[in-house]
């Protein structure tokens, strides 16, 4: 597709209404592992509960990419949205450990699986090629616009109509999310996939960027898994101005580099953005006041900001056209993974050794995604202005 086509269509501004909203749905869920705390839920068990959505999440997804691929984009974006809004019903039941937390986290796993692959495949289908990190990145502002209000938003639903309050609000915004792709027009590109093509994946040209987005996934798994149980365990503060600055920072690079992230080498832009999310991991701990929380939320969300549209786009730029939705299937798997893994294992830490060593953890995780550009990127050395793959 030419660089000179359009991105700002009728479908890029639906898919990003109902991203929107869908992503208002979710940052409430970043009040769940307090609600569980809160139920008497350790926090080793609360790291595998949050795991085991993304663990869905991820086993769905190269299955998802395919139906998506074949022209179902804008019924999977719904049909994930309403399932959200269903699952998110019983939450308001729940009273303590069991297995029918985990129950609840495999039906959200697998909305959120529906609705990201055919998200990320209707961008692939319909993005200008010279403007892929562009649209990525304009589309993750509307994840970031709702999470920048998100903290404090939720704070004050709570105090005010309680958890089950904060749910009932949940379903109603993700049953709208879910009305906006009725009016989309589906893209008319069609995939081939197949999972014998799976293994295309695993070679270096792939390997390398969707290690370092698993890396990612795993850092900001520990962060948004067990920060707000730190805050709250530890007295700290409010979860709120660490979400608002780290979604406002999300914005600024988003906003201000969004011409700039087709233009400058992407593997350089994302082994900047490494170093500084493994900042952000760093400061939590040594963090005693608001400001500290504040300057953490910025590192990472600067980090967070650059890395996700720049490894992203890399992908694309090294796929064929026709198995783009594939090729972020497979990244955003990748990311998933790297929740599952860091929800699950650092609450082990947690429990073993502190959260100090647990966030120490996860930026050294983050810095061994730096390297892996160092190491193994040949395209890294060269360093050349981005360009679409064969």
């Amino acid at each position: 597709m030419s660089s000179s086509a359009p991105l700002y269509d009728r479908g890029y501004i639906l898919l990003n209404v109902s991203n929107l909203l869908y992503s208002l749905y979710s940052v409430i869920f970043i009040f769940l592992p307090a609600y569980l705390y809160r139920l008497g839920i350790r926090e080793w068990e609360i790291g595998l509960l949050m795991a085991t959505g993304a663990l869905v999440a991820v086993a769905l997804k190269p299955f998802v990419a395919m139906i998506a691929g074949l022209g179902h984009r804008k019924t999977l974006l719904s049909a994930g949205a309403f399932l959200a809004a269903a699952a998110t019903v019983p939450w308001i039941h729940v009273s303590g450990p069991g297995l029918f937390p985990y129950l609840l986290r495999v039906a959200q796993g697998a909305a959120f699986s529906m609705f990201t692959a055919a998200s990320y495949s209707h961008i692939a289908a319909s993005a200008p090629a010279g403007r892929r990190a562009e649209a990525l990145g304009i589309f993750g502002l509307t994840f970031f616009l709702p999470v920048s209000v998100g903290g404090w938003t939720g704070e004050w639903v709570i105090l005010h109509s309680g958890y089950h309050g904060l749910f009932a609000g949940a379903i109603g915004i993700a049953a709208l999310a879910g009305l906006a792709p009725i009016a989309m027009r589906e893209p008319a590109a069609r995939e081939r996939p197949s999972f014998a093509s799976l293994s295309i994946y695993l070679t270096r040209p792939f390997l390398v960027p969707n290690t370092a987005g698993y890396l990612f996934g795993m850092a900001y798994g520990s962060i948004f898994t067990f920060l707000p149980v730190y805050l709250l365990a530890k007295g700290r503060g409010s979860i709120g101005v660490f979400v608002f600055v780290y979604a406002l920072t999300v914005v600024a690079t988003r906003v201000l580099g969004r011409r700039h992230l087709d233009r400058l080498p992407r593997e350089r832009v994302s082994l900047a953005a490494l170093l500084l999310l493994c900042a952000g991991n760093l400061l939590i701990p040594l963090a005693d006041t608001g400001a500290g929380i504040a300057a953490a939320g910025a590192a990472a969300g600067a980090g967070h900001g650059l890395l996700f549209p720049a490894l992203s786009a890399l992908v694309l730029d090294r796929a064929r056209d026709e198995s783009g939705g594939m090729a972020m299937a497979m990244f955003t798997g990748a990311f998933d993974m790297g929740l599952v893994t860091g929800a699950a294992v650092f609450g082990f830490v947690v429990e073993l050794f502190g959260y100090a060593t647990m966030f120490s953890t996860a930026a050294a995780v983050v810095g061994a995604g730096s390297l892996a550009f160092f190491l193994l990127d040949p395209a890294f050395r060269k360093a050349g202005r981005p360009s679409p793959g064969p």
